[in-house]
């Protein structure tokens, strides 16, 4: 990831003047400061959330995954089961799948191409995110951030704080992202989980950005 001659204001107030860097694929970084000196701005900005007065940033075509700090589920009402497979896309791709299946019975020849294109690029998705695989990962997540299966049937609206930050963050490792941004992503935690999160944070093989004001926590896992 790569910021050049980033350029912000909030009216007279000066976030970013000709701020660069520069993060390899790998690197672990501690997003550290004062309130208001732009943390989570710099957040926003790279989901494309805020746009800068100048500059850039790039992340080419990674995926990137958001842990925010206020957890706030979309759809209240959903499963926790469903919450955390959903993660990764499978149904929502099998399903467009399907739906190529059913035109090619119909379709002329010639009209044929470009839906197979689009079904080759579509099971190319299901392999990255390694469909015949992915509910055994789930469970082996699950089993190891040590989430109660009595949780599992739950709905989203129901869950407690501590419970919504851990269900929040096992949805997130589960959706196989290549960069992964944390705003302070230890508030609410028990102790089991913080200690495999930092487990899996260590030895993560992508690029991670930590908001945080727990020293302890980003020394066990920055680099920069």
């Amino acid at each position: 990831m790569r910021g050049q001659n980033l350029q912000l204001a909030f009216g007279t107030e000066i976030i970013y003047d000709d701020t660069n860097f520069y993060l390899n694929d790998t690197d672990k970084t501690g997003v550290v400061g004062v309130n208001g000196s732009g943390k989570t701005t710099l957040f926003k900005i790279i989901l494309k959330q805020l746009e800068l007065d100048g500059g850039t940033i790039s992340t080419g075509n990674s995926r990137i995954g958001y842990l925010p700090q206020v957890i706030d589920f979309e759809d209240k009402q959903k499963t926790v089961w469903d919450y955390l497979y959903d993660a990764r896309p499978i149904r929502q791709i099998e399903k467009e799948l399907n739906e190529i299946y059913e035109k090619l019975t119909y379709v002329t020849e010639d009209e044929q191409p470009p839906l197979l294109n689009k079904m080759g690029r579509l099971q190319a998705k299901l392999e990255e995110f390694d469909v015949y695989n992915a509910e055994n990962d789930l469970l082996k997540l699950i089993d190891d951030m040590k989430i109660d299966s009595d949780l599992l049937d739950m709905k989203l609206a129901d869950l407690s704080g501590g419970q919504k930050s851990k269900i929040a963050f096992a949805h997130l490792l589960f959706s196989k992202p290549q960069i992964l941004l944390l705003d302070e992503p230890t508030n609410h935690l028990d102790a089991v989980t913080k200690g495999f999160v930092t487990q899996y944070l260590k030895n993560y093989k992508g690029s991670v950005l930590i908001i945080s004001h727990d020293i302890d926590f980003l020394n066990e896992i920055v680099n920069k």
